[in-house]
């Protein structure tokens, strides 16, 4: 879900099928890819442990499930593996048909995925120019050279790389899981043994 959960909510509240006691709000900014959003991780294991029947899940708009269009068709890959009905309200459309994959969702999702991440480097492309524009006049003095992240910051940035060092799993697994590069989990491991 999008940062304007309540929006969201409401309307998902419209469609009497639709059961909001299990609602998973991602607030993650949408570079992050999916399976790296805390919230994301808990509805896959949520829906994935002691499933017996079809489940679909509910979303508001198909630019949820990733960063670009790569990552939201792996996403999507996913969940269709797992037999994971995906319905997006915004597009109009279901990922699966009868626990077959539906090819006409998967040519909108390229669409629309490719739309999202084009407005994405679009919306970066912007920043970088006021950034600029900025420094021009003096007004932007950007990060102090040589300053680091702080233990804390890196923690809550990396949540999902937490949870698996402290459930015990090899650096190169959580690399694999995570998408992460090992030198971000090394640095995130460092940080929790001094703790």
């Amino acid at each position: 879900m999008g940062q304007n959960a309540a929006r969201q909510v409401a309307n998902f509240k419209t469609h009497g099928f639709v059961n909001t006691d299990n609602v998973f709000i991602d607030k993650v900014q949408g570079d992050v890819p999916f399976f790296q959003r805390e919230e994301a991780v808990k509805l896959f294991d949520c829906i994935t442990e002691n499933r017996t029947e079809p489940i679909t899940v509910v979303i508001d708009s198909i630019d949820r499930l990733g960063r670009n269009l790569l990552d939201i068709l792996k996403t999507i890959d996913i969940f269709n593996q797992n037999k994971i009905n995906i319905k997006s309200f915004k597009e109009g459309l279901e990922t699966l048909i009868d626990e077959k994959e539906n090819p006409m969702a998967k040519i909108v999702c390229s669409v629309m995925g490719s739309i999202a991440e084009m407005e994405r480097n679009r919306i970066k492309e912007r920043q970088k120019e006021g950034i600029a524009c900025a420094k021009a006049e003096g007004k932007y003095k950007g990060r102090k050279i040589g300053s680091k992240q702080s233990n804390n910051r890196l923690i809550e940035r990396h949540p999902i790389i937490v949870k698996k060092i402290r459930k015990g799993l090899a650096i190169r697994e959580i690399a694999e899981i995570t998408k992460s590069s090992t030198t971000t989990i090394m640095k995130v491991k460092k940080v929790l043994d001094l703790k």
